[in-house]
């Protein structure tokens, strides 16, 4: 086993990018820490091959099957004795969400991301469904630096607003799946009126990502995330979490003079 390995979990969600969808199943096993099973019981349990778990424990870095079982015994172990960590299924995924949103991280697409929106004064936001409430906190945080952020959360106000817009645009897009037809001719269409785009999402092969000055990559769910268990914006928010922290590092200066004027206002 290699030594700089002590935590199965994390261990988990660094791979969870190239996992295939059986290991994703196997996967979901450990990250709920359900019971220790024999490999032969285990594979009955999650409907896999015992060989699909050997791939599995070689695909993270381990020997064997007995090797994962006692890294993840000693996971359960350090989690159990520290409270303050994952305790219940739901909270394992909130866990997962966060570790997963940490190995897709690029910094440079974050300071691309920071430096478009610090030099455009009006921004559109487009998210269908539980994505509009993501527009929601993006504008509650950015409207205190003197951003015009406006939502749209459906098609044909979308469709709209790019025939409206133009160079001095700046158009964010939020969208997990990132592959809607009529988003595609949106943006598009904005594009040729001159709009720049941004895009977070968790589909790297999406149409979207060609007419993007830059791409954020969001954590994907489980198949049990998938079922709702997590709130669909919480990938999405993560990443605007990511951007702000982002952005008032970088442009503390700007961001000052904005809270002072706040602060002024306020008083």
């Amino acid at each position: 086993m290699a030594n700089e390995v002590n935590d199965l979990f994390l261990l988990i969600e660094s791979k969870r990018n190239d996992f295939t969808s059986v290991e994703q199943v196997i996967a979901d096993y450990f990250i709920a820490k359900r019971k220790i099973l024999s490999i032969s019981n285990l594979a009955k349990e999650i409907v896999v091959s015992a060989p699909s778990i050997t791939r599995f424990c070689k695909k993270l870095g381990l020997n064997n099957y007995k090797e994962l079982i006692f890294l993840y015994s000693l996971s359960l172990r350090d989690q159990t004795v520290d409270a303050s960590m994952i305790s219940t299924p739901v909270t394992a995924s909130y866990h997962a969400l966060a570790t997963r949103s940490d190995a897709s991280y690029r910094s440079q697409a974050v300071t691309n991301f920071c430096d478009l929106i610090h030099s455009t004064q009006i921004i559109l936001f487009w998210g269908l469904g539980f994505n509009s409430f993501a527009g929601q906190d993006f504008t509650f945080k950015f409207s205190r630096f003197g951003k015009f952020i406006q939502v749209y959360s459906d098609q044909h106000s979308i469709l709209l607003s790019a025939a409206s817009a133009g160079k001095d645009n700046l158009i964010l897009i939020s969208s997990l799946s990132a592959k809607d037809s009529n988003i595609l001719k949106a943006i598009q269409l904005g594009k040729e009126n001159g709009a720049q785009f941004l895009l977070i999402t968790a589909n790297e092969d999406s149409p979207f990502i060609d007419y993007c000055e830059e791409t954020i990559y969001a954590a994907s769910f489980s198949p049990d995330e998938a079922f709702g268990s997590v709130s669909p914006q919480v990938p999405i928010l993560i990443q605007l979490d990511i951007i702000y922290s982002k952005y008032v590092n970088l442009h503390k200066n700007s961001v000052d003079k904005w809270l002072l004027s706040e602060n002024i206002l306020k008083n």
